[in-house]
């Protein structure tokens, strides 16, 4: 079982007092009224209107014990400052202890009987007592608790001492007394002045006038000539109370310096409440009772031996696991203080709300742990301490309390809603997640727990740091036995990725009332549905594919993967394919509709990395959110800082999409010929996660892990070897002989047929085969259909091959008898094969001239010789003739000897202007320099 579990809870250890467990959390309750305690005024709460209770609920402080003894000892007749100043922060206990005063010289005998701690302070018999409250007087309204009306400070001042006749004449006219008179009103009697908020009243005063002068200047005059006359009286001590600083005093800088300068002394300004006492001002406030102190002890150690053990956990050298012992015996010193509160709570309030204008230090503080303890009191919470963790936002008055010290209610109120108090906020997710399975943890509620926390750091800083919490801060302030620091961690992250209005700033979280982009982000993701996401990634993985030639993307079945004319084709599996589903066999074996795949020896298959499409996926959904957002800027009024972090968001989820689209395919395989002979193909593997991907293209990495299996050239002796020409057969069609390098598994897998067509050309240059263009078939006998037109020992370019079924490459034997055939000489022409012409061969047509040529032989006997000397040729070419005529050309200018064409060209058709000129006139501009050219 869990040391969380053993600890005891402080509901069951410590109890509240009768107010705080009823729920009486106004903030009258907290602030110490002293005009109403002095007055007896009906209303007050008991804890300050009774000596007894109001000492039984105080924590004596240094400050205040030392406040009491110097006061009490002036009016007893021994030396000290007789007027002394207290100035704290707004609520930093200035009234509580003027009222501490108030009830030691009235009631004395009680207030001993309550507070031990008082009984060496001296006893100066009666003591005529004045309160002038700055929060209830004014200048513009007369006075009438003593029985007699009053206008002013020191009308009311003498009043309470009785001696009002002594200024009534100065009440009335709204002057200031002198000296003289108010020595006169304290007279020699033991006499304790106390005056709250001083500077509230004379604020007030300031706008009424009075002849020259204005009741607020004479009421500064009267505050002067009071100090004066006190100081000098023997038994007569006055204490008044001024905000800490000109934000506090609402800007009435002037006045706060001049009622400052009232004390001169430094000893005279007196702070009440100081450090580390704030947590026994707490805890005595709120608390009756605070149980067995061997409990607190056993709670003190269990938390701090947990610190030592996770700092300890990350301490490197000697010097910090001695900071971790020191940081965990300071924990447990402080948990012993402040119990049931766990001291970070504390802290937080005291450092960082202190900073905040509208914190009340020890008013506010009260007030707000009140409603914390009441919730939780009434809850009956199963917690150890009362931490910043521990906070309950769900309850109201908790809530209202929190709101009054530290202000933005009407920013942060949606924003505790949606993400801390909702049951559909991010932290109630996290909740679930990490209780699933452990009992404890969903008793803690860890995502409520953190979130909590860093709604409270959320407002104020310490000097000098920004506000918000640091991690290794947090978790500090939340652990509790049994929780870990890893726990804590992870939900931190998760908290990171629900929560809509938690930041992440400067290695510092806290809640902001704009919107965490984040999470914006993320719930606009997954709004996109599948399909639109996919789409996406087919679009970014088609960018990536653009230009390279003979490639399938994402082909459903075999049928996708284009089977009609020999090409080598790489297929991109679809992102879900799965081989059980659709074995490769499928699309190497079929083509569609039943009927066998053709040319299988020129197709690989590149198989999916199903993780990296995922990260493709998620790439592309934060993308394509982000961009809707930016979209709709002006609907979520987004700052320009927040407009340029989504840019940023979606310019890294478009480069994260590249590079996971880029590594999205892990393997690419081959069928291969089979050596065993048990099946007719293999297929092989290669492993595109071994190659270097930096700055290459995915396609670019396929085709190099093919590169031992697929070429880009073949040479002539393959060829030849390939193709199986000699006796048996002597010719094999262009066209055949591409069908059987992308059908066979035995023939070389070629990336194009160029390196088929250069192959032939280099055989025929080295007299390796013969290759002829025009073809016929005889009794399954392939032959030139002009013996002319064989060539063989030529030199010849790879474009000028004809890789259809009208070309075949001839056995080198074969393609000799028709070469020696048209060498033969004539009777009217010498042996000459510069000159001879190949005769048509006895299983081929004899070739028909075509058109006017004109020969050069006998007119009278119409006889042509055997030498062509000009040809006119009237043709009309469509487009898919113009490869022929190329090839016409071509062969003129092959001729040996000087060749010299005249050419008169009409072309229709609907051509680009510049397209046309560059690629068809300006070729024609650089053969000749006469021509004419006329286009419309």
């Amino acid at each position: 079982m869990s040391s969380s579990y053993r600890l005891s809870s402080w509901t069951e250890i410590a109890r509240p007092h009768e107010d705080v467990a009823a729920g009486v959390l106004d903030m009258g309750t907290y602030a110490a009224n002293l005009s109403g305690v002095f007055r007896g005024r009906k209303g007050i709460s008991p804890v300050y209107a009774d000596a007894a209770r109001f000492y039984q609920a105080t924590y004596l402080t240094e400050k205040m014990r030392e406040l009491l003894t110097d006061v009490v000892s002036v009016l007893a007749g021994g030396t000290g400052s007789h007027v002394l100043q207290l100035r704290t922060p707004f609520g930093g206990g200035k009234t509580h202890s003027l009222v501490a005063l108030l009830h030691l010289v009235r009631n004395r005998a009680a207030s001993l009987a309550a507070c031990p701690e008082l009984k060496d302070i001296a006893d100066p018999g009666d003591v005529r007592v004045a309160v002038l409250s700055g929060e209830e007087l004014d200048a513009l309204t007369p006075m009438t608790a003593t029985g007699t009306k009053t206008h002013t400070l020191w009308g009311e001042f003498a009043a309470q001492l009785g001696r009002y006749e002594l200024v009534k004449q100065h009440d009335l006219a709204g002057a200031a007394p002198g000296g003289d008179v108010l020595r006169q009103v304290i007279g020699d009697s033991p006499t304790l002045i106390l005056l709250d908020e001083v500077l509230i009243y004379v604020e007030k005063a300031m706008v009424v006038s009075k002849g020259e002068s204005n009741a607020g200047r004479q009421a500064m005059l009267f505050l002067q000539s009071l100090t004066e006359v006190v100081s000098a009286q023997p038994n007569a001590a006055m204490v008044y109370s001024l905000q800490a600083s000109v934000g506090e005093a609402v800007g009435a800088e002037g006045l706060l310096s001049d009622l400052d300068k009232l004390v001169a002394r430094v000893d005279a300004k007196r702070e009440p409440v100081a450090g580390d006492e704030v947590l026994r001002v707490v805890q005595r406030r709120l608390f009756a009772e605070l149980g067995d102190e061997t409990i607190h002890q056993e709670v003190a150690r269990s938390y701090s031996d947990l610190l030592r053990k996770q700092l300890l956990a990350t301490a490197e050298t000697g010097d910090a696991r001695r900071e971790a012992d020191a940081a965990a015996d300071s924990l447990e010193e402080r948990i012993l203080a402040a119990y049931p509160f766990h001291p970070e709570l504390l802290d937080l309030m005291y450092h960082r709300w202190g900073s905040l204008v509208s914190y009340q230090r020890t008013r506010g503080a009260l007030q707000f742990l009140a409603a914390v303890v009441h919730a939780l009191w009434r809850s009956g919470a199963q917690s150890p301490l009362v931490g910043p963790g521990d906070v309950d936002f769900s309850d109201e008055s908790t809530r209202g309390a929190f709101f009054s010290q530290v202000g933005e209610r009407e920013r942060y109120a949606s924003v505790l809603a949606s993400d801390v108090t909702s049951g559909g906020a991010g932290c109630a997710t996290v909740d679930r997640t990490l209780g699933a399975d452990s009992p404890m943890l969903a008793q803690l509620r860890i995502g409520t727990r953190v979130a909590s926390a860093i709604m409270l750091y959320s407002f104020g800083a310490r000097e000098g740091e920004d506000r918000g919490v640091l991690e290794t801060d947090l978790v500090r302030s939340v652990l509790v036995p049994g929780l870990t620091r890893n726990v804590v961690v992870s939900a931190l992250h998760d908290l990171r990725e629900e929560e809509l209005y938690l930041h992440y700033t400067g290695r510092r979280y806290r809640f902001e009332p704009t919107p965490n982009l984040t999470k914006l982000v993320r719930d606009e993701a997954t709004k996109l549905s599948s399909k639109e996401v996919l789409a996406e990634v087919r679009g970014e993985l088609e960018k990536q594919l653009q230009g390279n030639k003979g490639v399938a993307l994402w082909p459903e079945a075999p049928g996708g993967i284009a089977d009609e004319r020999p090409l080598f084709t790489v297929a991109y599996l679809h992102p879900d394919w799965s081989e059980d589903r659709d074995p490769q066999a499928r699309f190497i074996e079929q083509a569609g509709k039943g009927s066998p795949r053709r040319y299988r020896n020129g197709l690989a298959l590149v198989l999916p990395d199903k993780g990296q499409f995922d990260l493709a996926r998620h790439a592309v959904r934060l993308r394509l959110a982000a961009e809707t957002l930016l979209a709709k800027a002006r609907q979520y009024n987004f700052s320009p800082e927040q407009i340029e972090e989504l840019r940023e968001k979606a310019g890294n989820a478009r480069r994260d999409g590249s590079v996971a689209i880029s590594a999205a395919y892990s393997t690419v395989t081959i069928p291969t010929r089979s050596r065993t002979g048990d099946a007719p193909y293999v297929l092989e593997s290669a492993d595109l996660r071994t190659m270097l991907a930096a700055g290459r293209a995915l396609h670019e990495r396929v085709v190099e892990a093919l590169s031992q299996r697929v070429f880009s050239s073949i040479t002539p002796a393959k060829l030849v070897a390939l193709a199986g020409l000699g006796p048996d057969r002597k010719a094999v069609t262009c066209g055949d002989l591409v069908d059987w390098f992308y059908s066979y598994y035995d023939f070389t897998k070629l990336w194009g047929k160029k390196a088929i067509a250069s192959a032939i050309a280099k055989a025929v240059s080295e007299s390796e085969l013969g290759y002829v263009v025009g073809v016929v078939r005889e009794d399954a006998e392939i032959a030139p259909r002009d013996a002319r037109q064989v060539r063989f020992g030529d030199r010849l370019a790879a474009d000028e091959i004809d890789l259809s079924d009208d070309a075949a490459i001839l056995w080198r034997d074969y393609a000799q008898k028709y070469v020696q055939a048209a060498a033969e000489p004539t009777a009217q022409q010498p042996e000459s094969r510069a000159e001879a012409r190949p005769q048509p061969t006895p299983s081929a047509e004899p070739a028909k001239p075509q058109g006017g040529t004109q020969g050069g032989g006998d007119p009278a006997t119409g006889v042509q010789s055997d030498v062509v000397r000009a040809a006119d040729v009237k043709a009309t070419i469509e487009r898919s003739g113009v490869f022929n005529l190329n090839r016409a050309l071509s062969w003129l200018r092959g001729e040996a000897g000087p060749v010299r064409i005249e050419i008169s060209i009409h072309a229709e058709g609907e051509f680009d202007r510049g397209s046309f000129r560059n690629g068809f006139l300006e070729p024609l501009e650089e053969a000749t320099e006469d021509l004419d050219i006329n286009t419309q």
